[in-house]
């Protein structure tokens, strides 16, 4: 038996479907780097999840469902709902994520800041934290990579201990022998690293002292899990402590990443032993490089790349976090190179930003190659991928800088690095790419932003940096994906020739 529609329910149901159009928030804006966010959203993540646009609609549909089956309930309580939003919104209630007009601005977490890597520079002076950075992402990912395969994790053994892995070969889902695709790890994108502890060699508390460094670390990453076609992808946060001998030192940039014996240099046996076949030594617990001694899992969730989820931006109105001897820092790179001022650096950064933002929109990560590391360029591929995959496309219209600020300037054997806060504005909206509908965002109003974009350059590079779309080698213009100057071969996205772009932090993430 059909329900006729009344002319009251009707004007309700209307009112309710224009309450739904006014509720529902903007989805996810997902710039290189950030909105989308690695996590997926959840609480305390920088990414959007879709919870609160879920929720609305589920509210929503309870409404109209208790207007049509029970209306002596649906009816009142809808009205009350309609009254109390119209009055809501009269008090200027914002109609827009972006965080300028949202209000007030939640404040900044008492977060604890990042411990101080560059401590462990008095024990090796080599000590480099973009080396360090880029040792853990690459080993993470390889980890990842190699736990549904004993044999794969024990070619591994000189980096992650036996019960590191361990802990990764009995992660869920488990490789079996009936289907073990299906819990292989096909791709690793790490989205935060954050260092919770740095523990130097202190005077000998007890009859044998532990003659080794020791870092505690957080990661959080999304992996994608299983056979083409039915990708799974699971977002984890993990807890490493990694030791090494106090006596080691760092290892050149070209060998950081090889993951051979840290010894000999060899290819590493994956025989069960943490002996070296070339060498003779066992070269494993730290005594030649970082030796991963645990991992703990501490969340894994299965969560799709969150392209269209709610997202709100946090912390643009924040301070600014400074590094305590900003100054002195800067005045030392000035001194050694006068021509990397803060507005050449600007300049820098703003050809990096606008490029980016045009590559990204257009799915197509080629032109930006020259100016990004290899680690971002992997971060930025695995969310172009996910919106080929999804039928999806960003795009950013009339992005603009609107303030650079320097916040931290880390020097060492091998790089210069400068980390910049940088705010910006600009349209940014989510395309169905098949029939060109809105499904996130907002294409017509500009959303204000900021975040911390970190420039690398080797340590004796010197000169202006370049704003023009060159090989700063030979003046080339064509660049292939492994980052080498098609013309001269020469590789240009490590800072061995400029200033590249090798970190995007979010306001919420960034400690310093």
């Amino acid at each position: 038996m059909s329900r006729r529609l009344t002319p009251l329910t009707a004007v309700l149901t209307v009112a309710l479907l224009g309450l739904l159009i006014l509720l529902v928030p903007c989805l996810a804006h997902a710039r290189p780097g950030g909105g989308e966010g690695y996590s997926g959203g959840g609480s305390g993540d920088s990414g959007g999840g879709g919870g609160d646009g879920g929720l609305v609609f589920l509210l929503i549909r309870l409404l109209i469902w208790l207007i049509f089956h029970h209306p002596l309930i649906g009816i009142p309580l809808t009205i009350v709902v309609v009254i109390v939003f119209m009055r809501w919104n009269k008090k200027g209630a914002p109609q827009s994520w972006d965080s300028a007009r949202s209000a007030p601005p939640p404040p900044p977490p008492q977060r604890l800041p990042s411990q101080d890597l560059e401590a462990i520079r008095a024990l090796d002076p080599d000590f480099s934290i973009v080396l360090f950075d880029d040792f853990v992402y690459a080993l993470y990912a390889r980890a990842h990579q190699a736990r549904a395969n004993r044999r794969d994790l024990d070619a591994l053994a000189p980096y992650l201990s036996e019960a590191a892995r361990t802990a990764l070969a009995r992660r869920e889902p488990a490789a079996t022998p009936v289907d073990p695709i299906e819990a292989r790890v096909t791709a690793v994108v790490v989205g935060a690293l954050r260092v919770l502890d740095v523990i130097l060699p202190g005077p000998p508390a007890g009859p044998t002292p532990d003659p080794r460094v020791r870092v505690v670390l957080e990661i959080e990453a999304n992996l994608t899990l299983g056979a083409a076609g039915s990708e799974r992808t699971q977002y984890v946060k993990e807890r490493w402590r990694l030791v090494r001998g106090a006596n080691v030192l760092t290892k050149p940039p070209q060998q950081v990443r090889s993951f051979h014996c840290p010894n000999c240099g060899a290819p590493f046996a994956p025989t069960g032993s943490d002996r070296c076949e070339y060498c003779g030594e066992v070269v494993s617990g730290g005594r030649f490089d970082w030796t991963v001694e645990s991992i703990e899992a501490v969340r894994a969730e299965a969560r799709p790349p969150a392209l269209t989820g709610t997202v709100q931006e946090v912390g643009t109105d924040w301070p600014t976090i400074f590094q305590p001897d900003l100054p002195a820092r800067r005045a030392e790179l000035l001194r050694e190179d006068p021509t990397a001022a803060d507005e050449a650096l600007a300049a820098r950064l703003q050809l990096i930003y606008g490029e980016l933002n045009t590559a990204w929109t257009n799915l197509d990560l080629a032109p930006i190659r020259p100016y990004v590391s290899d680690g971002l360029f992997d971060y930025l591929q695995y969310w172009i991928s996910a919106y080929k995959a999804q039928g999806l496309r960003n795009v950013l219209e009339g992005m603009t800088l609107t303030n650079v600020t320097l916040a931290k300037v880390v020097r060492d054997r091998w790089y210069d690095a400068v980390t910049f806060r940088i705010w910006g504005t600009g349209r940014d909206s989510t395309l169905r790419v098949a029939d060109g509908q809105t499904v996130g965002g907002d294409p017509r109003n500009n959303r204000t932003y900021s975040e911390y974009w970190t420039l690398i350059r080797g340590a004796g590079v010197r000169g202006a940096p370049r704003t023009g779309k060159t090989c700063p080698n030979c003046g080339a213009l064509d660049t292939n994906m492994a980052g080498q100057c098609a013309h001269c071969g020469a590789k240009i996205t490590s800072g061995e020739f400029d200033w590249v772009l090798s970190k995007i932090e979010q306001d919420d993430s960034y400690t310093g």
